[in-house]
């Protein structure tokens, strides 16, 4: 087995974000998308974080939580499911949105709209 793909997500030519798993899940009312975002902790070890991409607000936001792998199962009427090291234990997490974005997420800064300027 190898180890999780991963690549630069694009949605259209607005938003680029790197570092993505490409198991991501659309809000089933499509103003939301969940992706698996991979980055390094403490300097060295490989985590996963969870973005949600709110369009409407073009803005983007990191989980608190992190794990080895996250695997996006559903997304219906704002509720959003998310499995944890699927291969490895049958734990789950589950996150309101937009509800939860205050306190589960916080304002991530690593992806780029086009029209943002390069800071």
């Amino acid at each position: 087995m190898s180890d999780p793909t991963f690549g630069m997500l694009c949605v259209s030519s607005e938003l680029h974000i790197d570092r993505c798993n490409p198991s991501f899940i659309w809000s089933d009312d499509s103003r939301f998308l969940a992706v698996p975002q991979f980055f390094l902790r403490f300097g060295w070890l490989r985590r996963q974080r969870v973005l949600i991409v709110a369009f409407e607000e073009r803005r983007v936001y990191a989980s608190r939580a992190s794990t080895m792998y996250f695997q996006p199962e559903s997304f219906v009427r704002g509720h959003l499911v998310v499995s944890l090291n699927p291969s490895h234990s049958n734990r789950r997490i589950e996150f309101d949105i937009p509800a939860d974005l205050g306190t589960a997420f916080r304002r991530h800064r690593g992806a780029r709209w086009a029209d943002m300027p390069v800071n």
